[in-house]
């Protein structure tokens, strides 16, 4: 056989390698979390979407929004779990679920916060929580955080939504919320508000986002979407990278500073 035809059999193998490491049924499980996930005009969108659609495109694999499915973060989970061939989008790797997935990531890392606005809270420990009107979302991993970090859920208010509480706040109705950080600016942002106007008054903890892989999953596959994010997120000659890219489209580069208390 000629060399040039051996050369360009080994070439197709290798670029049409990574198609063949998922099989035609993959499924995407997507929990409801803004902006990390959420429908928008039809389609599901969001940071983490936006992410793996790039990790996809740049290892040659194919990327079907018809195979993403939207729905509480409890039943993507649960179905995630026993669904060979599948990605959750977005978990956070606790020690709990280690051994559960496989991990793709960080795609981001959070802030599990007590927000208010600037000059009207000052909280040291969580026992100051009592001198203050404070919310918390219920059954959120903010929540879980505050609870694990000694707080009593008897001293806080709480509410269904994630936009219960920012309204609350927003409106002065109470002193502080207990939420995740990038969540909260992103809302700010689309309501218009000036993120400038709050700080963190308290940190609970940091928590990274990953995208979460069943065990069936080939560990080459794995291999190759991690590096395919790391390559996401090299900076360019101009310091930018596509990671920043997408981050800056959904927070404008808007931060949360932390009060020096």
């Amino acid at each position: 056989m000629p060399k040039y035809i051996i050369r360009f059999l080994i070439l197709f193998v290798f670029v049409s390698l990574p198609v063949s490491l998922f099989s035609e049924d993959i499924r995407i499980f997507a929990g409801k979390n803004a902006p990390f996930n959420f429908m928008y005009k039809g389609k599901v969108s969001g940071v983490s979407v936006d992410i793996l659609e790039n990790i996809f495109k740049q290892a040659n694999l194919p990327f079907d929004q018809k195979a993403i499915k939207l729905d509480t973060w409890s039943s993507v989970f649960s179905q995630a779990i026993v669904t060979p061939n599948s990605l959750l989008i977005t978990a956070s790797r606790i020690p709990e679920r280690e051994k559960l997935f496989q991990w793709i990531g960080p795609v981001a890392t959070v802030r599990l916060s007590i927000v208010a606005k600037k000059g009207t809270a000052s909280i040291k420990n969580l026992e100051d929580i009592k001198s203050y009107d404070v919310v918390g979302i219920k059954n959120t991993s903010a929540e879980r955080a505050f609870v694990k970090a000694g707080g009593d859920l008897s001293t806080i208010l709480r509410v269904s939504t994630p936009k219960q509480g920012y309204k609350m706040l927003e409106y002065g109705r109470i002193d502080a919320l207990i939420c995740t950080d990038l969540p909260f600016i992103y809302s700010m942002i689309r309501e218009g508000k000036n993120i400038d106007d709050y700080e963190i008054v308290y940190v609970l903890s940091k928590s990274k986002y990953f995208i979460a892989a069943h065990q069936s999953i080939p560990t080459k596959t794995i291999n190759i979407l991690n590096n395919e994010l790391d390559k996401l997120k090299q900076k360019d000659s101009s310091n930018i990278s596509k990671y920043n890219l997408i981050m800056e489209k959904y927070f404008k580069d808007s931060i949360l500073t932390v009060k020096n208390n």
